[in-house]
């Protein structure tokens, strides 16, 4: 997904000399000056926010560190800048980013210019998606949210087999027990950077919200259920992670699929399999990988167990949940040209094998919709997605605070020419209005041409601009206390929790005001016919 930044640009390094005093500079009162555990960094200030970009979080994963656990970075005796962002991990393929590198274990910091070390304002940090195979931390422009007295992160991760793979070979050479794991290890390893470093920004080690979109909500997930991000974060906001395809594998699973690519890799003989694999080309790995279903493993170590089973048994790492999505989450994934004839074996794909597809036919009859892409579109977003979500706050529902939300922009949801295929309140398209950059509208690719004057005109996109207003401050408000009500109920809204069945209230999000419901997202969803897949 692209929304505000779409490109990172490759890391620009300076220097100057002492790490304690840089020239005798005090960092408490140059705000663009910040000590970490590894040496001094040097941001940029404009509009009273400073930006530090680009900061290694972890050692680069290249040589002998290529598919192993993620290592400490190294300490720096001149103070880095922290001007520009670093390169993306290597990716390709549609919406994939230009300047990528193997080198890319990098995070950004933005924090208000008045926030002193130790000012102990809260954090937000973004996990970008992608489908697991692309993205990086500058898929959302969090400046908006730091203006509101925040200090937001955003970090890269290990993409595709160069974050998944797994192999025994690899895990027996690594010797802590992980099975692929890599991107999530990378997350980890973040986390652990933002605790040992966060209060030199004027941030709040002890109060840490992790945002994840989807592939980035989908290991958000994962790292609910992981012992070894306990204590890193202190609330939790999926969003558009849902379940289905976006689901962890078992270590069974996913060797096969690391077995598969080693095997293309031309290293499936090799004596020295892990030294044959960090030998490959970064370009050969790309093209070999393919889209096979790069996922978080439930190797036993890093990830313990399926997350949605943890959650069922209070096995995870209790804190305020907030999970929610658009009303279109399947348009970006269905085929506009899908024909009539292709349809019915499309929709029962969605299905577990051996299922009584009977409902599911008639609660996505064609004669409901414009197309059968469109048809397609529905059952992919409530199968995979808004109905996966339910599940999880359902069951999450019984242990800590959940609050589930939903976006839907009526002109675009409801097109009044509804003939042909559209995109209505995509997946991901919430990330503006929490982000506050909603004007990203006029520029949005999947915005259809006959609505998006509609949508965009100034007054149409000053009614936009309030719903994200509104938004961002249940979200400050969550990030704060765990409650996106605030305190004594400050918000202009009132969310209540989601408290399970009978309990199942939902913020929607809409135009042209926003309203609770209970119950409306399961019916509206069908969520009766799809099972925890």
């Amino acid at each position: 997904m692209r929304f505000l930044l779409h490109t990172a640009l490759a890391a620009g390094l300076g220097f100057c000399l002492g790490l304690s005093g840089c020239g005798g500079s005090d960092t408490s009162a140059d705000p663009t000056l910040a000590d970490t555990t590894e040496g001094r960094v040097r941001g940029q200030i404009a509009e009273e926010l400073v930006s530090f970009l680009g900061i290694p979080y972890a050692a680069q994963p290249v040589g002998t560190l290529r598919w192993a656990p993620t290592a400490a970075p190294p300490m720096h005796t001149e103070t880095q800048e922290a001007a520009r962002m670093g390169a993306s991990c290597p990716q390709t393929g549609p919406g994939a980013d230009a300047v990528t590198d193997e080198a890319c274990l990098y995070l950004n910091i933005w924090k208000p210019a008045d926030a002193a070390p130790g000012a102990k304002l809260p954090v937000l940090v973004f996990m970008h998606g992608g489908a697991f195979v692309i993205g990086s931390g500058a898929q959302a422009d969090l400046r908006e949210i730091s203006k509101r007295h925040v200090v937001t992160v955003s970090f890269n991760y290990r993409l595709g087999a160069l974050g998944f793979l797994a192999n025994t070979a690899l895990s027996a050479s690594n010797q802590d027990g992980s099975l692929g794991n890599f991107a999530l290890m990378d997350a980890i390893g973040a986390l652990q950077w933002i605790k040992r470093n966060i209060e030199a920004f004027g941030g709040d080690a002890g109060n840490v919200t992790l945002w994840g979109l989807s592939a980035g909500a989908t290991q958000t997930f994962s790292l609910l259920q992981s012992p070894k991000a306990r204590g890193l974060f202190h609330r939790a906001m999926m969003q558009s992670g849902g379940g289905a395809e976006y689901s962890n594998l078992s270590a069974e699973a996913a060797t096969a699929v690391g077995d598969a690519a080693v095997t293309a890799l031309g290293c499936g003989a090799a004596a020295d399999q892990a030294g044959c694999l960090r030998a490959v080309p970064v370009s050969a790995i790309l093209a070999a990988q393919g889209p096979g279903k790069w996922r978080p493993t439930v190797d036993g170590s890093v990830l313990t167990k399926v997350p949605l089973r943890a959650f069922a048994e209070g096995d995870f790492n209790r804190v305020p949940v907030m999970i929610g999505g658009v009303y279109d989450e399947g348009t970006l994934f269905s085929d506009p040209n899908m024909s009539a004839a292709v349809y019915p074996f499309a929709l029962h794909s969605l299905a577990p094998a051996g299922s009584d597809t009977t409902r599911i036919d008639a609660a996505y009859a064609l004669s409901r919709f414009s197309s059968p892409g469109q048809a397609f579109a529905r059952a992919t977003g409530d199968a995979m997605y808004a109905c996966g979500n339910s599940i999880q706050r359902t069951t999450l529902s019984a242990w800590v605070p959940v609050y589930g939300w939903e976006l839907t922009d009526p002109v675009m949801s409801f097109p009044e020419q509804s003939s042909g295929y559209y995109y209505g309140s995509s997946h991901g398209m919430d990330a503006m209005y929490w982000a506050g950059g909603v004007e990203g509208l006029r520029n949005y690719p999947y915005l259809d041409a006959p609505v998006a004057d509609k949508v965009t005109n100034a007054p149409a996109l000053a009614q936009r601009k309030a719903l994200s207003a509104q938004m961002q401050e249940h979200l400050v408000n969550f990030v704060r206390s765990g409650d996106p009500n605030g305190e004594q109920g400050s918000a202009s809204l009132d969310w209540p929790r989601f408290a399970g069945s009978g309990e199942q209230h939902l913020m929607h999000f809409t135009l042209p005001e926003s309203r609770v419901a209970n119950g409306e997202f399961e019916t509206t969803h069908h969520c009766e016919i799809w099972p925890a897949i």
